[in-house]
This record gives structure tokens, C-alpha cells and sequence, in this order.
């Protein structure tokens, strides 16, 4: 079995879950009438395209944060994680669709689990420089 299930299947989910939006992005050109390259058109398209290439953002920083934190705090608590900044992808992708005055929330929930493993890894990491 693998060292980091938890991890594993929190990257596959939120992998997942970019090629989710970017397939949105993709059915929203089709039903606005926005023909590639075109980045503009309806709002309605626009919202789509900016929910997935914030979280092609994100995920950028994710990742790594994701399994360094797994590497120094664990499998259980990076997949945690996962799912937190999951959620909080989720609720951004459905404010923002709805009104992307009210994304906040879903976007601070993302952010928050990436700072919280960012800071847990840093300092587990600088802890064990100076108990090793």
C-alpha cells in the first residue's frame, strides 16, 4: 500500500477538480457563443474561465505545501487539508458563478488551508533543526 493514501487521494481530487472547471469553462464557450482564443464575452463564460484559472493558481501553490506538509506532519493531516482547500474551491467556484462579489469565503477557506500547512510544515521543519 502507499505511504501517503490520504495525500494521494487529495491530489487526485483536486486535480479532479481543476480539469472540472476547466470542462465548465469549455461548455460555457459553447453555450455564450465565445470562440477561441477569445478570453472575453459573457459574463457568464468570463465566471467560469476565472473559477478555473484561479484554482490553476492555486494549485500551483498547493501541491507543493500538500506533501511537504504530509512529508513533516503526516498523511491524516495533509489529507485534512486536501479537503479543506477542496471545500474551499467549491464554495469560491459556486459564489463566484453566482456573484463574484460573495467569493470571499470560498476563497479564504482555500488560502487559510494552504497558510496553515504552510506554517505547520515551516515550523515542524525548523523545530526539528533544533531537537534532532
Amino acid at each position: 500500500m502507499a505511504a501517503f493514501p490520504f495525500t494521494m487521494l487529495g491530489t487526485l481530487a483536486a486535480v479532479l477538480l481543476t480539469q472540472l472547471f476547466a470542462v465548465r469553462t469549455g461548455q460555457m464557450r459553447g453555450k455564450t457563443g465565445v470562440k477561441a482564443p477569445a478570453m472575453s464575452g459573457s459574463d457568464e463564460f468570463e465566471r467560469a474561465n476565472r473559477v478555473h484559472l484561479n484554482t490553476v493558481e492555486q494549485i500551483v501553490i498547493f501541491l507543493p505545501v500538500l506533501w511537504v506538509f504530509a512529508a513533516v506532519a503526516g498523511d491524516l493531516y495533509a489529507g485534512i487539508g486536501a479537503v479543506v482547500w477542496i471545500v474551499g474551491r467549491v464554495l469560491y467556484s459556486q459564489a463566484y458563478m453566482a456573484d463574484p462579489a460573495k467569493r470571499e469565503l470560498g476563497f479564504m477557506i482555500g488560502i487559510l488551508a494552504i497558510l496553515l500547512m504552510f506554517l505547520g510544515a515551516t515550523g515542524l521543519i525548523v523545530w526539528s533543526l533544533f531537537t534532532a
